[in-house]
């Protein structure tokens, strides 16, 4: 990366954009341009590497303070860089002032930004993020006239990277709660999903991302919820109330009766039809619906009459439909 590089530009925000602005920013860049969901397409995944590094800067509020002052005055007072006076003397950089590329202080510091960690199958880093065993703190306090040691000595522990991934669901598992797994850099965690999610929410697992350099707290897992289409079972205007489709035959439909009605709980039950119900016709059942919450009563699921007519019915069962048809005329 270039001493030139524009990380407000690469992430698409102004120089005074907020903490909360930066990190919405990266999210939806990185989401865009993750491998996992680029397919392997090169450029974005150079895309995703210039992201995740602006992030890793902006991030971090002594970064970005270290950063915006480096770009106002690139070389500092008296050159700035280790060593003294100017680039080549007792210390400073190859190829002088003009030739200068960041990537030759990540060098001296066994790495480059993102380097051990940002290659995760998951991540989409939206705090510290991995690293070699110096890092952009490191760098920026030599500029500020520190040295490597003394400035690590000033830097207080940094938060690790969080962790993202996606996870579906049925809407039965949203409406009532499930255990669920998830593999994460290898490992498998037990999910609790509480009762009454939609789809698009994040659950959020403290501790659970990227370890933090020099014993920092690590980042937590973000799990971001997607409800898949259910063959049976529709959210309606509110999503705590379910409808699902209820068969019922012909002659029950005309002369009343009962039917069986699934329910999200994987059972079934017995449901009145009321004489002359036609297709189209919705049975409540009270509280039947998904979970709204601790202390508040279930949504109802609303029984979808669909009248079953027979493909097939015999000579005396036409017969009799026939004379049905005459006696029902008007």
């Amino acid at each position: 990366m270039a001493m030139n590089k524009d990380f407000y530009k690469t992430l698409g925000v102004s120089e005074t954009a907020s903490a909360d602005e930066i990190k919405k920013a990266y999210r939806k860049l990185a989401k865009r341009y993750h491998p996992d969901v680029t397919g392997g397409d090169k450029a974005k995944e150079v895309k995703f590497k210039e992201v995740s590094e602006a992030n890793e800067t902006l991030g971090d509020e002594k970064k970005r303070a270290a950063y915006d002052e480096m770009r106002k005055n690139p070389f500092g007072a008296g050159g700035g860089f280790p060593g003294g006076g100017h680039p080549g003397a007792g210390g400073g950089f190859p190829g002088g002032a003009a030739g200068f590329d960041i990537n030759d202080l990540f060098s001296q510091f066994g790495g480059r930004p993102g380097a051990g960690g940002g290659g995760r199958t998951y991540t989409y880093s939206s705090g510290g993020g991995g690293g070699g065993e110096g890092d952009l703190g490191d760098i920026f306090d030599m500029f500020r006239g520190g040295n490597a040691d003394g400035g690590r000595a000033r830097q207080q522990p940094r938060r690790g990277g969080d962790v993202v991934a996606k996870l579906d669901i049925e809407l039965p598992e949203a409406a009532l709660g499930a255990e669920k797994s998830v593999a994460v850099d290898g490992k498998s965690l037990k999910i609790k999903i509480p009762p009454g999610v939609t789809g698009g929410k994040t659950i959020r697992l403290a501790g659970q991302g990227q370890a933090a350099p020099r014993g920092g707290q690590p980042g937590d897992l973000l799990i971001e919820l997607s409800e898949k289409p259910h063959p049976r079972f529709r959210r309606l205007a509110n999503p705590a109330d379910i409808e699902v489709d209820a068969q019922v035959p012909v002659d029950v439909a005309v002369l009343g009766g009962k039917a069986q009605v699934p329910t999200l709980e994987g059972t079934t039950v017995t449901l009145s039809i009321p004489p002359g119900s036609s297709s189209g016709r919705r049975l409540r059942l009270k509280e039947k619906g998904a979970a709204q919450g601790a202390g508040k009563p279930r949504g109802d699921l609303y029984a979808n009459v669909s009248v079953q007519v027979p493909s097939e019915i015999s000579p005396e069962a036409r017969e009799l439909m026939e004379q049905f048809a005459k006696l029902t005329k008007k």
